[in-house]
């Protein structure tokens, strides 16, 4: 989908008022690789902070009530911490692991699940009125982290205060009827602060994700039209070729490479025959149009992707050959004639021939560290001169 199109899909989902922005299709699979490394990230930060609520909260529970923990709410008691404890190390550990991580949103409501049901049931069971409202404000603890420190999905959320919620369901055979209700509304109430929370959450992130590709979009829309503005900065606006600064970049960094490689590197100066009585016969949009086919066909008969065809100013034309010798340049520039009078563009101004000619110069030079490669460039143009003054429409080298 071109960028354009994107950024105004995308412009116009965050226009939209309401909740709950969704994600395009076509992003979907780039929202999961940010929300994996946003998981990754969020462990890496969490992991030490929940050993330490949980040594925290047993080690509190041990000091404040070490005198009610003897017995049947001991045994309670140490065996809900134990499977928490089971449960919560194995998710710590596939939690970081790459593997596991993109599938955080299907495991970790399960073993959140797991343990909002063992401390609901621990809480029926122990039967010390302190124990059971400790282990209420531990459930709710669990609660909140499981919903809002892991950063859960929506729906991920409601699959783990559900399976939590589940353990509620054997209330009506308990002996304590009240301290379920009690229990029950402190778990709905602190659930139902926790899923509207992570509504609001994953509405905003959803929305910054959008933005951020929007932003990421935008600079990618700046960096194109700055390297269009840059190739156009070095075409020539009229036939498309190469300009005169391009061929100076490029002469300079052939130049440059033939030196470090003991190459050679030609360059044909070509100008056009008579051009100045074909514009004022023919007039200038003419002339122009003329240029353009000129040059067409010396862009079709140069093949190789390292030689450059530029308009070097006027009616005059360069091409820049690496790693081409002598016989290879004049060869070529016989074909460029060969090329441009098969066109055979009237020019009955022109005492050369009836049609369109041009003259070629022809130089070749292995670069030194002492020579200059403007010297190229004038052995060009005085090949160029021998070529006219021998008769034109002829090769000079």
């Amino acid at each position: 989908m071109p960028i354009t199109t994107q950024k105004k899909e995308l412009e116009r989902l965050l226009a939209r008022p309401g909740w709950l922005q969704v994600v395009p299709a076509a992003l979907h699979p780039a929202h999961r690789v940010q929300r994996q490394r946003d998981f990754a990230r969020l462990v890496a930060l969490w992991s030490p902070l929940l050993v330490l609520a949980f040594v925290g909260c047993v080690g509190f529970s041990f000091v404040f009530y070490l005198g009610q923990l003897q017995g049947r709410d001991l045994r309670v008691y140490l065996m809900s911490e134990g499977l928490a404890l089971v449960v919560s190390t194995l998710g710590l550990w596939m939690a970081r692991q790459p593997r596991w991580q993109p599938k955080a949103d299907a495991w970790i409501p399960f073993f959140l699940g797991f343990n909002l049901f063992v401390k609901v049931i621990g809480g029926f069971l122990l039967q010390q009125p302190a124990l059971a409202v400790n282990q209420v404000y531990i459930t709710l603890l669990v609660l909140l982290i499981g919903l809002l420190a892991l950063q859960l999905s929506l729906r991920a959320a409601l699959v783990g205060s559900a399976l939590g919620l589940s353990a509620f369901l054997t209330a009506p055979w308990l002996a304590d009827a009240a301290f379920a209700r009690l229990f029950l509304g402190h778990y709905v109430l602190t659930a139902g602060v926790c899923l509207f929370v992570a509504l609001v959450r994953e509405d905003k992130d959803r929305i910054a994700f959008l933005q951020a590709t929007l932003l990421d979009l935008e600079r990618q829309e700046v960096q194109r039209l700055n390297e269009q503005l840059a190739e156009m900065a070095l075409r020539d606006v009229l036939t498309g070729l190469s300009n005169r600064r391009r061929f100076d970049q490029a002469l300079a960094q052939e130049w440059d490479r033939a030196r470090r490689n003991r190459s050679v590197l030609s360059l044909l100066m070509v100008d056009v025959d008579h051009f100045k009585a074909y514009n004022d016969h023919y007039g200038h949009p003419a002339g122009d149009q003329c240029l353009v086919h000129l040059a067409q066909a010396m862009a079709t008969a140069v093949q190789r992707p390292a030689d450059v065809v530029a308009r070097y100013g006027g009616e005059e034309f360069v091409v820049l050959l690496p790693d081409t010798d002598q016989a290879g340049a004049v060869e070529l520039a016989r074909k460029l004639i060969e090329q441009i009078d098969q066109l055979a563009l009237p020019h009955v101004m022109s005492s050369t021939a009836p049609h369109v000619t041009v003259s070629v110069g022809v130089a070749t030079q292995a670069p030194l560290a002492s020579m200059d490669r403007q010297g190229l460039v004038g052995a060009a143009d005085a090949a160029l001169y021998r070529a006219k003054r021998g008769g034109r429409h002829a090769v000079g080298v």
